[in-house]
């Protein structure tokens, strides 16, 4: 089994709030953090600078897919960030992904 963090941007925080709840409930993530802070990224051609959320999550492969079409079908941005990370972490946390999504 394969297991990553899940990087999901948010403009709010009741939008990332939104967000990981939803994503809690399905048993696609087994929690997550929320982070915030300064932001600067190209939009429409312009260095765009807002203040930011991330979700930071953890799931397993088999969840990818559904934790793309859950987001982009919850989310506010018109191009919401999600990005995966393959993670090896010890036993004890492995297994306690596997045992919150599974």
């Amino acid at each position: 089994m394969k297991y990553y963090q899940v990087y999901i941007s948010a403009e709010t925080k009741e939008q990332a709030d939104t967000l990981l709840d939803s994503l809690l409930k399905k048993k696609l993530v087994a929690g997550g953090l929320l982070l915030n802070g300064p932001a600067r990224f190209w939009w429409q051609g312009n260095i765009s600078r807002k203040k930011y959320y991330n979700i930071s999550a953890f799931t397993i492969n088999t969840h990818k897919q559904d934790i793309i079409a859950e987001v982009k079908r919850e989310s506010t941005e018109e191009v919401p960030m999600i990005w995966f990370v393959k993670i090896d972490g010890n036993k004890e946390f492995v297994t306690w992904i596997r045992k919150s999504v599974g």
